[in-house]
């Protein structure tokens, strides 16, 4: 009996043939990395790509099965952010014999010819960064690093000093010299001029010249010698209401103290210019000046009018100038001499006081001594 072939209804029968499929695509890929390792190096070589990572001037050859630049730089540990530059971009295809050169950003101080700047560059060498900053040194330069001299990420100084005349003075003499030395000290001796260790250049030695600069060399001397030294006696003042304010009397002298001293004396070029004390011994105290100070109110001097006696005096003395200072030793609007006037008790000069002041201490005077005390005083009818 001829019976018709059922069909297959059950659910596991399409899932056996997907999974079959899935296993020959398995099969297959496993048969082409047999394939790839049974070719050795000459395989290995088909998909690897060689490229050179230059990292801020360091340089390094890799192979890689890296599609892209960025997973090369990821693959390699090279982080790149925003202080960061690649020479190609990340999501670039990358290919056998590539370069990729990144720089990140690094704080650099150029310092030419004495003046300094700080800027932030994306540089690997010395040379990369004076070029991005425009700095191109002269001939017979200074510089402080190679061109070649890999900049590291904390940043650099850099230091350039072109030719340049500078005057150095020293021992009496003055030298014109043309040099590229960046510092004070250096400069110093190519002008031949040696350097002892207290000299003194006017400026640290280790400053950078600029041109044209002027450099004074102070040759340093220390001695060192023990002196006697006065110190001076404290003063207190006591309020004398018998004087008038302004006016003071020494009660008690008072006596300065003393102390022996071991000094040293840094002598510059034969002057004294600083002075260090080393020990100090005490020898005696000072003892307090005393000064009596008066507080009593000056009493106002009586009024008088311009044709007053006094005034008729001064226009023959001094031409009537209660300010006046001839300069031969007579002051004021009555002509007193100063050892005159301390006499009658006048304060400071005579033609420092007001007219007032001069009348009230010339009535003294009159007082004591008549009206001879004045030559005009006969020849404009005073007596």
């Amino acid at each position: 009996m001829h019976q018709t072939p059922m069909k297959n209804t059950d659910p596991r029968g399409p899932r056996r043939s997907h999974r079959q499929k899935k296993k020959r695509v398995v099969v297959a890929a496993n048969l082409a990395v047999l394939a790839v390792l049974a070719g050795g190096t000459v395989a290995y070589g088909a998909l690897s790509k060689t490229v050179t990572l230059d990292v801020d001037g360091k340089k390094d050859t890799v192979r890689t099965f890296g599609a892209t630049v960025g997973s090369v730089l990821t693959s390699h540990d090279v982080k790149v952010d925003d202080d960061a530059a690649v020479s190609v971009k990340p999501t670039a295809a990358v290919g056998d014999g590539d370069t990729i050169a990144v720089r990140y950003v690094k704080p650099v101080t150029v310092t030419v010819d004495g003046r300094s700047e700080t800027t932030f560059v994306k540089a690997a060498t010395v040379g990369d960064a004076l070029d991005l900053v425009g700095v191109k040194p002269e001939r017979g330069a200074f510089v402080s690093e190679t061109s070649s001299t890999v900049i590291p990420r904390k940043g650099t100084e850099i230091v350039v000093s072109n030719p340049k005349r500078l005057v150095v003075k020293a021992d009496g003499q003055a030298k014109t010299v043309v040099t590229s030395a960046p510092t004070v000290g250096q400069a110093v001796r190519e002008a031949g001029v040696a350097l002892g260790p207290l000299d003194d250049t006017g400026a640290d030695r280790t400053a950078y010249v600029k041109p044209g600069q002027a450099i004074d060399v102070d040759r340093i001397q220390l001695v060192d010698k023990t002196e006697t030294v006065t110190t001076k006696p404290k003063v207190v003042y006591k309020d004398d209401d018998s004087m008038e304010k302004g006016k003071t009397k020494v009660l008690e002298q008072g006596e300065v103290g003393k102390a022996r001293e071991r000094v040293v004396f840094f002598v510059a070029d034969g002057k004294r210019r600083d002075r260090v004390v080393l020990s100090s011994n005490k020898l005696s105290d000072p003892t307090t000046r005393v000064v009596a100070r008066g507080t009593a109110e000056e009493p106002e001097a009586p009024s008088v009018d311009s044709n007053s006696v006094w005034d008729r005096l001064a226009k023959c003395e001094s031409g009537g100038n209660w300010s006046i200072n001839t300069g031969n030793g007579y002051y004021g609007g009555l002509q007193f001499s100063a050892a005159t006037w301390r006499s009658v008790g006048g304060p400071g000069l005579p033609h420092e006081n007001s007219r007032e002041v001069q009348i009230k201490y010339g009535k003294i005077l009159q007082a004591r001594s008549g009206w001879g005390q004045w030559s005009c005083a006969a020849s404009i009818g005073i007596n």
